[in-house]
């Protein structure tokens, strides 16, 4: 049975300005990071505006060097929405009012900023922060990553819940796009009755320097590798403090997979040539060698690069966040996904597949250190590799649809990515976005 919501509205009586039942002031955020990060960080300023009755102000995209993108909220969002849906809940305004930016000679950086631990809890916040926000009207809080502890009031749990599944909504550029390349994959489907599988491959440049895993090995990969490092981690892998180990880093399973590790875990699982894959990622370190062995194990796979015209994906060119979104959607309606990474983007995309599909999308997620121990084994045959993986199948969807009936909210169990039962309230069924309740395949493709 559906549990009723709990009062979004409902305020700690010290979150509440003595004077006015109004609100006590303004909320700026920067948001950092790439897509997923700066999501989070979204519906965590949804959070702590309703924690500190703030009105908060669209956040704002803080341009990164690794990412590169300059797109602002609007741009990857439907603003509009996303204001409408959250009335009542919290206030959010395009911009601050003229007579507070007067006040700050109309520079938003000229508010001061209060800098703020990572995963600061409430209580922080009510008796550090508020109290500011009394007296100013208006606070700054940059960068704003990761900086409200994922264990709240339940009350201000649900507007993380309402932020995330029901007010973020991909601006319409984006999502009619996005929703053409689903329409396209479901159509190169037919053989598997337009039922595909989508992955999630790491395995571009930058993420194979930050890995700091040897691939090519010799001189020139680490030359690169380490000039990648340099443009965009600036000093921080040279720390004396920092010891890097890549033969080490692959036995614990920190190394991303090639394409090559990936297909062989799905062929191993069962998944045959008649399979369709969509696969989601940036441009990948040495395509046209390390993308060979794939496409030949699963030649019906496809890219956005692939399914988009090169007219439809010119306005996308240089903007890694709406590309990235464009893969979030395709990855979002696949009737299994893969991940083999970690990351912002595989938890959030987990997350909303089992708000969407009432918990029951399922996903493959491979453990890579028990991984490598059987790619190392030189006497392993292929039966004897199969039967791992399909073991290894068996406990992702184990894993999949289990929901603890005693959990502490942490990091690793956050509402982004174990949305029921806190977020259950919000649920609307549309029986158009069922997907079928077993990872595997049909018969045809196993």
């Amino acid at each position: 049975m559906q549990r009723p919501c709990p009062n979004s509205t409902a305020r700690q009586h010290f979150a509440m300005n003595e004077e006015s039942s109004g609100p006590n002031g303004y909320l700026i955020i920067e948001a950092n990071g790439g897509l997923n990060q700066q999501r989070s960080a979204i519906c965590n300023a949804v959070a702590l505006a309703g924690l500190l009755n703030a009105i908060l102000v669209i956040p704002h995209f803080e341009f990164n060097s690794v990412w590169r993108d300059p797109s602002e909220f609007r741009d990857i969002y439907d603003e509009d929405y996303f204001i409408a849906t959250l009335e009542g809940h919290v206030k959010v305004v395009k911009e601050l009012p003229d007579e507070v930016m007067e006040r700050y000679d109309y520079n938003i950086s000229s508010i001061p900023n209060i800098r703020v631990q990572a995963w600061a809890p409430a209580n922080y916040y009510l008796g550090e922060v508020y109290p500011v926000l009394l007296e100013k009207g208006v606070i700054r809080i940059a960068p704003f990553a990761n900086r409200l502890a994922m264990s709240v009031p339940p009350h201000i749990q649900l507007l993380r819940c309402m932020a995330n599944y029901k007010a973020l909504r991909f601006s319409s550029p984006i999502s009619t796009l996005a929703h053409k390349l689903v329409d396209r994959m479901i159509e190169k489907s037919s053989r598997t009755g337009g039922k595909y599988v989508s992955i999630h491959l790491r395995f571009e440049e930058d993420m194979v320097a930050f890995s700091c895993c040897v691939y090519d090995g010799g001189d020139a990969e680490k030359l690169k590798m380490d000039s990648i490092r340099e443009i965009g981690w600036k000093r921080k892998f040279k720390r004396k403090d920092r010891v890097i180990i890549p033969g080490l880093n692959r036995i614990e399973g920190k190394c991303p997979l090639t394409p090559l590790e990936v297909g062989m875990v799905l062929r191993g699982m069962g998944f045959d040539n008649n399979t369709s894959i969509y696969l989601a990622s940036g441009k990948i370190y040495k395509a046209e060698r390390h993308l060979a062995p794939l496409l030949q194990m699963f030649p019906l796979l496809y890219t956005k690069e692939s399914l988009a015209t090169p007219d439809e994906l010119a306005s996308f060119e240089g903007y890694s966040s709406r590309l990235a979104a464009l893969d979030y959607t395709v990855c979002l309606f696949s009737e299994v996904f893969v991940t083999t990474q970690g990351g912002n983007f595989p938890h959030f995309l987990m997350g909303q597949r089992r708000y969407l599909f009432d918990g029951h999308a399922k996903t493959i997620k491979p453990d890579k250190r028990k991984l490598v121990a059987l790619l190392q084994d030189m006497e392993i045959s292929w039966e004897a590799f199969k039967d791992q993986m399909e073991m290894m199948l068996t406990e992702s969807d184990r894993q999949g649809v289990m929901v603890p009936r005693v959990r502490k909210i942490n990091r690793k169990t956050s509402i982004y990515t174990y949305p029921l039962p806190e977020c259950g309230c919000l649920l609307s069924h549309n029986s158009s976005l069922k997907l079928t309740h077993t990872t595997s395949m049909p018969e045809s493709t196993r």
